[in-house]
Parts: C-alpha cells; structure tokens; sequence
C-alpha cells in the first residue's frame, strides 16, 4: 500500500471515530439533559397549575364564606321553606291580596358546592304595588335571583299580571350560620325605586281598547242633509242635459234640468271641459254642474255630493257664463 493510500485511509478513520465519538457523546450527555429539560418545564407547568388551582379554591372558600351567612337555610328544606314564608310575608306586607297569588315550590336542583331551591310565583294585583313586590324581592339581602319574570295586563285597567321564579343557594360551610338581620340593599323609597315609576306614569301595560264609535246622534246633528245627495250622472238626452242626483240614505234617484231648483240654487248647465279636481289637482274632472245661488255661480263636480260645492271665480266661468256680471266672494 503506497504512502499516499495510507494517509488517505488514516484521515478517512479518523473522520468516522470523530462521528462515532460524537454520537456516543450525545447520547452519554446531550440527550439526557434534554429529558431533564423537559421534565423540569412540565413541572412548571404543573406548578402554574397548581398554583392557579389553589388560587381559585382560595378564591372560591372566601367567596361561599361571604355567601354562607346570606343563605335562608342550610339544607334544601329549610331554604324552601323560609323562602316561600318571605315571599308570602311581602305580599301581605305591600298590600297585595294573597288569594291572588299562587306559589308552587320547585324541586332542588343539585349543583357543584350547593343546591339551588325555587318558587314559581303568579299573581295580580294593582301595578302600582306590583312593582313594589318585583323590586322589594329584586333587593332582598339573600342570595336569590329572579328570572323568567313576565307581566302582562290583568283582567281590568290599572292591574297586571306577573309571573316568574325566585331562586336562591343552599351552601353548607361548617361553622358559619345564616344571619337574620340582613337588610335590603334598596328601601322603597328610595330613588332607586322611582325609575319604575315611569312604568306607572305612561301606563305602558293598559290594554289596548278600541276607539268607540262615533255617536251617530251627535254626528248627525252636525252633518248638511246635502251630504247624502250625490251627483252620479250629467248626462244628455236628446241635447237636453240631465242632472241625476241620488239620495244615499233611502237610495232614491232624482233627475234634474236646467232651470230646476237644486242645493239651494238654480241649475244653470252642465259643464263638460276637463279640468282639474278640486282640491286634488292630481286628477281631473270631465264633468261639473254650474247652480246659479243669486247673482253668483257654483259648482259640483261629477260623483261629489252637493255639500262639496264650491264657487267659480269669472275666470273659471264656462265661455257661455262669461259675459254675466257676478259677484265674486272670497
């Protein structure tokens, strides 16, 4: 083997041991150290954990601490009981008749750390003091909540219907008991109690009653008997035309001619020029009778009753009208 095959045979060993010893390396040192690593970051983990954990069950103690002493009994029956013994003593209390109420205890309900008991509560009664009852129960110093609350108008004005659901806790924590002085957070008067009043002022729950009819006496008393003559044909017979006027209440058609008394006037003529309606001029009109009423004349148009008549100004005349001095009144 020549001298140069050696050197390159040694370089390429010493190359491979280099590898060989730097994999054993790894695994003897480097990889072991990674696992403790790794080990120590899930302890961390664990830590931060568990202190958060101990920091919520630190948390969760005081908060069922401050709780337990608000409750209104330390068992399911007791809490039942006192709850609906308050609910019935604010009834009586505001006034309200307690034959008007009904109350249905619910079964409890099993939570984690406590039970929830409840009473479904109906009545009616004057809004006035209802609303006394909703707010007066919406500050009672116990741990409750109201819910599902739903008013409604009652059977006559200025009385409501409400229902809805008292709920409170049941927490034992051993050696606290719940006190009997707690106080309302809200009295009645104070202004916290005033926002409902707009409830009250405004009336928002009456029922709505339809608007009563109109008294036919009182509006017949008032109404012109040219209200139910109606003009419903200017038609022209054999070059005579003819004014038919129909009578609304008994149906009953009448004709009339030129010269013929009507409304109060004389019938003159029957006007046939398009023009437009009076007091809608967005449509048109095809056809009006003219009435003479003294020296001035009047018209109606066609399918109007004679109570719309209006009078003609000279430049509104009809070019057979337009030479004749009238009067024109404003």
């Amino acid at each position: 083997m020549k001298r140069r095959e050696i050197i390159l045979l040694g370089a390429v060993g010493c190359t491979f041991l280099l590898f060989v010893g730097a994999y054993g390396i790894k695994t003897a040192f480097v990889k072991p150290l990674k696992e403790l690593k790794n080990q120590i970051a899930a302890l961390g983990d664990k830590l931060h954990q568990y202190n958060e954990d101990k920091d919520a069950y630190s948390s969760a103690v005081k908060y069922l601490k401050d709780m337990a002493p608000r409750v209104f009994g330390r068992d399911a029956d007791t809490a039942t009981a006192e709850a609906g013994k308050m609910l019935t003593d604010e009834i009586l209390r505001l006034g309200l008749q307690e034959s008007q109420f009904s109350r249905t205890p619910v079964a409890p309900k099993r939570l984690r750390g406590a039970q929830e008991v409840s009473w479904s509560v109906q009545g009616e009664g004057p809004l006035p003091k209802m609303l006394d009852l909703i707010f007066t129960l919406e500050q009672t110093p116990q741990v409750h909540r109201l819910e599902n609350l739903v008013l409604s108008a009652g059977d006559a004005p200025g009385r409501i219907k409400a229902r809805f659901r008292y709920l409170t806790l049941v927490v034992e924590v051993p050696g606290i008991k719940p006190k009997a002085d707690l106080q309302p957070k809200f009295a009645l008067d104070s202004p916290q109690r005033r926002l409902y009043d707009a409830i009250v002022q405004r009336d928002l729950l009456r029922p709505y009653v339809p608007r009563p009819p109109a008294d036919a006496t009182a509006h017949a008393e008032h109404a012109s008997p040219l209200d139910a003559l109606r003009v419903v044909s200017l038609s022209n017979w054999g070059g005579a035309p003819e004014v038919h006027v129909c009578d609304t209440n008994s149906m009953k058609i009448s004709s009339f001619k030129a010269g013929d008394a009507l409304a109060g006037g004389q019938v003159v003529m029957i006007d046939y020029r398009t023009l437009p309606m009076p007091g809608k001029p967005g449509l048109v009109s095809n056809s009006r009778v003219i009435l003479q009423i003294g020296t001035n004349y009047w018209a109606v148009e066609h399918g109007q009753t004679l109570s719309t008549k209006y009078q003609l100004a000279p430049e509104q005349l009809p070019p057979e009208l337009r030479g004749v001095s009238v009067t024109y009144e404003h």
